[in-house]
């Protein structure tokens, strides 16, 4: 079985990720190549789409490159994940819309208006005055694409709002109530073919972002029976083949969700757990793959 794996020019933390494939891979009889998604992967040309690469049984996606994934898909690779959920999970707007309606517990959240001029009027920042009089001060401002804690903000007073939403108001934005019962803290549920594999619990004492900075550390939280069950629910209604599901602690301790990540780095995670979760997710793609192609 042939694979390949695509990758952000920027690898950072895929690197590991990588590594960690390939090393899998040779016991499982799973041959990969890995290609870095620098704008040469494809094009269309006289009204069709050409590809630079050979067919593959499969695709590992380690991108968040929704135009690369759908073209990926429309020439009939099968990507791990698929493009839809890549998209799902990308927008942490969308996350919530969807997960929401379904009976879990999610952080109170307003999306921001679009805004097409050039330059905000005082009739754009009323907004403003929406957000605080629903969420108070602090409150947590998100631009809806981000990793690692980026783009994430814990704003405390109106002029720190006013000058959040000037600076950012071009993208999707969200502004989301302060759980101040879990700063700093988190739980992350990783999953693999709907079922939850472990549970960790992130920790950063110099930051409300649990995942952000050098001075954030995990512990191994797989017992956390609420949490586990919440992250199944979630991952059966999503039909999840490989997410990481982010919860914090409410007021009295139970998890509430926060955002699902399509492309959750896991060396942290196979540190902390010492589960192996590259040769989990790789028999999850074989199995899978064999039986689709039967």
């Amino acid at each position: 079985m042939r694979g390949l794996i695509v990758v952000n020019q920027s690898i950072g933390h895929n690197q590991y990720k990588i590594d960690r494939f390939l090393e899998e891979s040779r016991d499982l009889g799973i041959d990969l190549d890995v290609v870095i998604n620098d704008g040469h992967l494809a094009k269309i040309e006289n009204g069709e789409i050409v590809l630079s690469i050979p067919k593959y049984d499969f695709v590992l996606y380690l991108d968040k490159d929704i135009y690369g994934a759908r073209i990926l898909e429309r020439q009939g690779y099968r990507l791990f994940n698929k493009a839809d959920f890549i998209k799902l999970c990308d927008d942490k707007m969308l996350t919530l819309i969807r997960c929401a309606n379904e009976g879990f517990p999610i952080i109170k959240t307003l999306p921001a208006p679009l805004v097409y001029v050039d330059e905000l009027s005082e009739s754009n920042y009323k907004f403003l005055d929406h957000v605080v009089e629903e969420l108070g001060l602090p409150l947590v401002a998100k631009r809806v694409y981000g990793s690692l804690g980026e783009g994430v903000y814990l704003i405390d007073t109106k002029d720190k709002l006013r000058e959040f939403y000037k600076e950012n108001y071009r993208g999707p934005l969200l502004f989301e109530e302060y759980v101040k019962s879990s700063k700093g803290r988190s739980l992350r549920a990783l999953v693999i073919d709907n079922k939850v594999i472990g549970i960790i619990e992130r920790n950063n004492p110099s930051d409300f972002r649990s995942n952000y900075g050098t001075t954030n550390f995990s512990l191994n939280y797989s017992g956390n029976k609420k949490c586990w069950d919440f992250a199944e629910k979630i991952s059966q209604k999503l039909n999840i083949e490989y997410a990481g599901i982010d919860f914090l602690y409410d007021e009295n301790g139970d998890p509430i969700l926060c955002e699902i990540n399509s492309n959750a780095f896991f060396e942290e995670f196979e540190k902390t757990t010492h589960i192996n979760v590259a040769k989990l997710f790789l028999e999850m793609v074989k199995n899978k793959v064999s039986n689709e192609q039967k």
